[in-house]
C-alpha cells in the first residue's frame, strides 16, 4: 500500500500522547509499504540530519500558518496525496485539514487521529464541529477516549489500536487492516447524534414504555421478579433465554429507567418499518461479515465503558415456550470479560394462567427472574469468559429444571 502520513510533528510529544508518526512510518515501511510524510519544514527530519527510507514533503510552517499559501505548497500536498491508498492525519490542524481536503478531492480514503484526552466536554464538542465531523474514520489509542467520542456524538467509525494494547507486530497488522477498511463509506449503526438520542429517549420514556407495560402486564399478565438485583449496577451485560418474541420487551422493562442495547439481526433495524422503531428501542445490527465483528464488539465495549447495559440471548435462537436451555454462544461472555463488567443472568419461566386470565388466555404466562450480578472471576479474559459462561449456564439450567418440576 501507499500510505501518506500528515503530522505537524514527527516525533512523539504531548500532542500525540506518545504516538509517533516517524516510528509508525518506519514500522509500516519495514512491512513493505510505500510511505510518504507531509510535515512542516521547521519541525522536520532534515533539520536533525536523520536519514529516512521514505519520501518526505516539507511545508514551510511560517507561510502556511499565516495563510500565505501558494500554488507550490498546495501542489506539494496534492503530490503527496495523489496515488495513495490511505491518508492518515495525525492532528486537528490547518495542515491536516488541507491534506484531508485534497484527499477527498482526489477520492483517496482518509482517517484522522484523536490522540489527546480533553478534560472538558466543550472541547470534545468544539473539536468535533471544527474538524472531526468531516471524517468517516477516526483512530484512537485508548478505548476510553473512543467511548467519550461516541458519547459526544462523533459519527465516524472508531478504530482503537495501540502498542499498549497489542504486541508491536500485531499492532502493525491491525493498522494495515484499518487502512484497507477505509473504503467503507457507510456510517456506523452506533453513530447516533444528540438530537436522535434526545428524541428517542422521549419516545421511549413517554410512549413506548407505558405501552409496553400495559401490554405485558395487563394483556399478557407477565411478571418481573428480582428487579432489586439491578440496583446499583452501573454497566453490565445481561443474558436471558430466548423463549418468546416479546421477551426483549420484558427485559427492557426490567432494566427501566435504564435503556438496554439489544444486538439483533440486520433485517430488524435496516428497514424503514419496523427498523426505525427497533433502533429507537435500543436495537443494533449484528454484522453479517466476519471482518466487522471485532469493530462491532469494540462499539459494544465503548457503551459499557460509558455505563450502559448490553443484552444478549446467548442461545442464539428463538425457541418459543421451551425453557430447556441449549448450549450458550460465547459472544456475551467474551464482551463482559473484555470490558471487565458484571453479567446479570435472567431467566423466563412459564406458568398456567390464573384468576381472570384463565378466561382470556390459553397460553402460559411469562415470568422474568432477574438474578444477582456475577462479577469478573479471573484477570485473564479467556479464563473469565469460560468460567462465568459455565457457572451462569449451570445456575440458569438448574433453576429452569426446578421450576419445571414444580
Amino acid at each position: 500500500m501507499v500510505i501518506t502520513l500528515v503530522s505537524d510533528s514527527l516525533n512523539s510529544d504531548s500532542k500525540t500522547a506518545g504516538f509517533s508518526a516517524f516510528n509508525l512510518a518506519r514500522q509500516l515501511s519495514g512491512h513493505g509499504h510505500e510511505i510518504r510524510i507531509v510535515t512542516y519544514a521547521g519541525l522536520a527530519l532534515k533539520e536533525n540530519n536523520i536519514e529516512t527510507e521514505f519520501e518526505v514533503f516539507y511545508i514551510p510552517q511560517s507561510k502556511f500558518l499565516t495563510g500565505l499559501w501558494n500554488r507550490a505548497i498546495l501542489k506539494s500536498i496534492k503530490k503527496a496525496v495523489c496515488g495513495s491508498d490511505a491518508v492518515h492525519v495525525f492532528q486537528p490542524s490547518i495542515l491536516g485539514w488541507t491534506a484531508a481536503k485534497a484527499a477527498k478531492k482526489l477520492k483517496v480514503p482518509v482517517i484522522a487521529g484523536f490522540y489527546t484526552e480533553p478534560e472538558h466536554t466543550a472541547l470534545y464538542l468544539f473539536l468535533r464541529f471544527l474538524f472531526y465531523r468531516n471524517f468517516l474514520h477516526i483512530h484512537c489509542i485508548d478505548k476510553h477516549v473512543a467511548a467519550h467520542l461516541r458519547s459526544y456524538g462523533y459519527k465516524a467509525w472508531l478504530h482503537v489500536i495501540s502498542d499498549k494494547l497489542h504486541p508491536r507486530s500485531r499492532t502493525i497488522k491491525r493498522m494495515e487492516r484499518m487502512y484497507l477498511s477505509l473504503s467503507n463509506q457507510n456510517k456506523s449503526d452506533f453513530a447516533k447524534g444528540c438530537m436522535f438520542r434526545l428524541l428517542s429517549r422521549l419516545f421511549y420514556t413517554g410512549f413506548a414504555v407505558p405501552l409496553m407495560q400495559f401490554w405485558m402486564r395487563v394483556v399478557l399478565g407477565a411478571r418481573i421478579r428480582g428487579k432489586k438485583n439491578l440496583k446499583g449496577v452501573r454497566s453490565a451485560v445481561t443474558v436471558c433465554n430466548h423463549v418468546h418474541f416479546l421477551d426483549s420487551v420484558l427485559v427492557g422493562l426490567a432494566v427501566f429507567p435504564r435503556k438496554a442495547t439489544f444486538p439483533t439481526f440486520v433485517k430488524n433495524v435496516r428497514t424503514l418499518w419496523p427498523g426505525k422503531i427497533v433502533r429507537i428501542l435500543g436495537g443494533v445490527a449484528i454484522p453479517e461479515s466476519l471482518s466487522e465483528v471485532n469493530t462491532f464488539f469494540n462499539e459494544l465495549e465503548f457503551l459499557l465503558i460509558k455505563n450502559h447495559i448490553v443484552h444478549f440471548f446467548p442461545e442464539g435462537v428463538l425457541r418459543p415456550y421451551d425453557t430447556d436451555l441449549i448450549s450458550f454462544r460465547k459472544g456475551a461472555f467474551h464482551l463482559a470479560a473484555q470490558a471487565r463488567v458484571p453479567i446479570v443472568p435472567m431467566l423466563i419461566t412459564f406458568d398456567p394462567p390464573k384468576g381472570l386470565y384463565k378466561l382470556i388466555r390459553k397460553k402460559p404466562v411469562m415470568t422474568l427472574h432477574v438474578g444477582k450480578p456475577m462479577e469478573p472471576y479471573d484477570e485473564k479474559p479467556e479464563n473469565d469468559m469460560r468460567i462465568r459462561m459455565e457457572l451462569i449456564y449451570e445456575k440458569m439450567n438448574s433453576f429452569a429444571k426446578r421450576n419445571k418440576a414444580s
